[in-house]
């Protein structure tokens, strides 16, 4: 076998090995940020099922004629929210887009969580004959 023939098959060969460590590593890329993905859809759906529980907490007050009680829950339910919020933007490093997107929609609470407020987390609890 000639020297430059000999030099083609071992260029071919490393091509080759190359292509195959660099598929490895977006294969392995690639089921690391679908895992990710499931994360954020289990966040997501606990979200939403401890939103559903609050949301008929208070609905079933309010069919009980318990307003007062009603609204000690979505106040304080609020006031959660509003301790979440502040302590997530400040995780997310004040995200301009984040910061964009709470502006838009309530900025008098983004300046007042920029401020510093952050309402008082009091147990609470709620009677209804």
């Amino acid at each position: 076998m000639s020297r430059s023939r000999l030099l083609l098959v071992l260029s071919f060969v490393l091509v080759i090995l190359f292509l195959v460590v660099g598929s490895y590593q977006l294969g392995q890329r690639t089921r690391h940020s679908n895992q990710d993905d499931g994360g954020i859809y289990f966040t997501q759906a606990t979200l939403a099922f401890g939103h559903y529980t609050s949301y008929s907490r208070i609905a079933g007050l309010l069919e009980k004629k318990c307003y007062d009680a009603a609204l000690t829950v979505a106040r304080e339910m609020r006031n959660l929210q509003v301790v979440l919020l502040s302590d997530n933007l400040r995780a997310a490093e004040n995200d301009p887009s984040l910061l964009e997107y709470i502006k838009s929609r309530d900025p008098d609470l983004l300046k007042s969580i920029q401020s510093g407020y952050k309402p008082e987390l009091r147990p609470y609890a709620t009677t209804c004959p």
